[in-house]
């Protein structure tokens, strides 16, 4: 009887946990980037994990794949590189989080993959620009 009770109050206490938090699914067909990953997890900073994923396909319909999986949220980023390029930018959070500064799991997707941002005075400079659909996924430990 007891290790019944016992059961029943560790499921009680993990099914809300594990009703909100998703693992993260990659993008069907999508490659990953672990040189990409080990330079965003650089920038990152201590006790995040980073992934990076590509792929050749439309920024929207890696959205729409995305969309049916997770809750869409609220990000920044430059809306135009310095050459007039459009960015495109959508951000999700994997763990129920109300947004992406509550969150200790999210992922963002972005079209062009802009590898490095560099400040020159108060100009960035974007490096390493590839036309790509990146998928980066964030996880605090």
């Amino acid at each position: 009887m007891r290790v019944i009770l016992s059961w029943i109050l560790v499921l009680a206490v993990t099914l809300p946990v594990a009703a909100t938090a998703q693992s993260f699914t990659p993008y069907p067909g999508s490659k990953p980037d672990q040189a990409a990953a080990d330079e965003a997890m650089k920038r990152a900073g201590a006790g995040k994990r980073v992934g990076v994923y590509l792929t050749n396909d439309p920024f929207e319909k890696v959205v729409t794949f995305y969309r049916a999986l997770y809750k869409e949220t609220q990000g920044a980023g430059p809306s135009r590189l310095p050459n007039g390029q459009k960015v495109q930018w959508a951000f999700f959070v994997l763990d129920g989080a109300k947004d992406l500064s509550a969150s200790k799991s999210w992922m963002k997707i972005q079209r062009p993959f802009i590898g490095d941002v560099v400040m020159q005075g108060i100009t960035p400079q974007y490096t390493d620009v590839r036309d790509v659909t990146v998928i980066e996924t964030v996880e605090e430990k």
